[in-house]
């Protein structure tokens, strides 16, 4: 069901709202003006997105794609209150916006960027807003992520945050734009590298324990190798089984401890090589695996069904429990929090897995995106053979034809 928010509440609380972000956070917003129903576009980066988005317009809104915050504190329960439901997907929440005439807040993202970088986004996005009849405007969010880094309990951090509008399009202009040409502009208006402009812009994040629940997000030493042994307490970072250590700073990098990584994100996407390796090199073993974690089935209520480990293996996840769902059933695995996931099957079974340790659950969405992607290609070079089999036989026909047509009239 889309939601409608309330435009008297909202036009009263819009700059009190201003006012409350700009002393908490450090929020600075900018004014994105457009005549008639529109749709906004944001980055997603953090929990306070859906409200740091609502006060740069005028007009009441509610966002599709954001990740729920939790109802904890003020901030944190206006954002998530400007949520549409989470079952509502963003097609749909824009058809439904566009048929009643209504504003609409889109994270294309759909998630909060696990490593400061702005993710891919859909690729109909273009052609969908064309098709919908709004308006456009385009907003980046600069800083939102070092403000409440996705692995940190202790938020926010105050530091330098601000909005950008990037784009206001009528519906005329949209429609006169080549769609490829405004998907190319949508994902270069959105993407955000969060230690790219904390580079640009230097300034400190500010909080307590700032190195703490990293592991969430990082689990794979860069001096040993070992996955799972990297901990933090309070600023520092290290590794249990090698006794490496660093210290995460202010300004979201790393000082100390000959680190590899200036910052978090490129030790993210070095871990995803090594993730995407560990794959590739699979056996019967287990690829990757953690214990202590509790499922809940949430298609007959949610009950809490038991406690155990979670095993990846290359051809299954094994839940607690001992339940084993082939890789290729999984059509839907997000996170939730850091160490949470939740998952969906083809056959309709919903699990929700909880873990109250700090577990870097992000590995495993890595991990299935790679062996999707190994089983896509085993599939086609399985299929390549036979194509190039095809081809000879059908090449080799026009010139029998040709001899024998040759034949016959030389006989003549």
């Amino acid at each position: 069901m889309f939601r409608s928010p309330n435009g008297v509440l909202w036009a009263i609380l819009r700059p009190l709202l201003r006012l409350l972000l700009r002393l908490k956070l450090h929020f600075q917003p900018r004014q994105a003006r457009m005549n008639g129903p529109f749709v906004l576009l944001c980055n997603h980066a953090s929990y306070y997105d859906p409200l740091l988005a609502a006060v740069c317009v005028d007009r009441p809104l509610c966002f599709a794609g954001a990740d729920p915050a939790p109802r904890a504190g003020l901030l944190l329960s206006l954002a998530r209150s400007l949520c549409q439901p989470e079952e509502l997907s963003w097609k749909d929440a824009l058809n439904e916006a566009a048929a009643g005439g209504q504003c609409l807040g889109i994270f294309p993202e759909g998630r909060r960027c696990p490593d400061g970088v702005t993710g891919p986004i859909p690729a109909e996005l273009a052609a969908r807003i064309q098709n919908s009849g709004l308006g456009l405007v385009v907003l980046r969010l600069e800083g939102a992520y070092l403000t409440a880094p996705r692995w940190a309990d202790r938020i926010p951090r105050p530091g330098r945050l601000r909005a950008r509008v990037m784009r206001t399009l009528t519906p005329g202009v949209l429609q006169a734009m080549e769609t490829d040409e405004l998907q190319a502009l949508l994902e270069q208006d959105l993407c955000e590298d969060a230690y790219e402009t904390v580079r640009r812009r230097p300034g400190p994040y500010r909080g307590e324990r700032t190195a703490e629940r990293l592991e969430k997000l990082l689990c794979v030493c860069p001096k040993c190798g070992a996955v799972g042994t990297m901990e933090s307490r309070d600023n520092e970072f290290y590794c249990r089984s090698c006794g490496f250590t660093t210290v995460y700073t202010l300004s979201g990098g790393f000082r100390g401890g000959n680190v590899p990584f200036e910052n978090p994100g490129q030790w993210a996407r070095w871990q995803s090589g090594r993730i995407r390796l560990a794959c590739e090199a699979a056996g019967d073993g287990p690829i990757f695996e953690d214990g202590g974690y509790e499922i809940y089935d949430l298609k007959h209520g949610g009950d809490r069904i038991g406690t155990g480990g979670l095993h990846l293996y290359r051809d299954r996840l094994e839940l607690p429990t001992g339940i084993a769902i082939p890789t290729e059933d999984i059509v839907d695995l997000r996170l939730v929090g850091g160490s949470g996931l939740q998952m969906k099957t083809r056959r309709g079974s919903r699990f929700d897995l909880k873990t109250i340790r700090p577990v870097c659950a992000e590995k495993y969405l890595t991990a299935l995106a790679v062996l999707k992607q190994l089983r896509e290609k085993a599939a086609a070079e399985e299929a390549a053979p036979a194509e190039e089999e095809k081809e000879p036989a059908e090449s080799a026909d026009p010139e029998i034809t040709e001899t024998k047509e040759s034949t016959e009239e030389a006989e003549e």
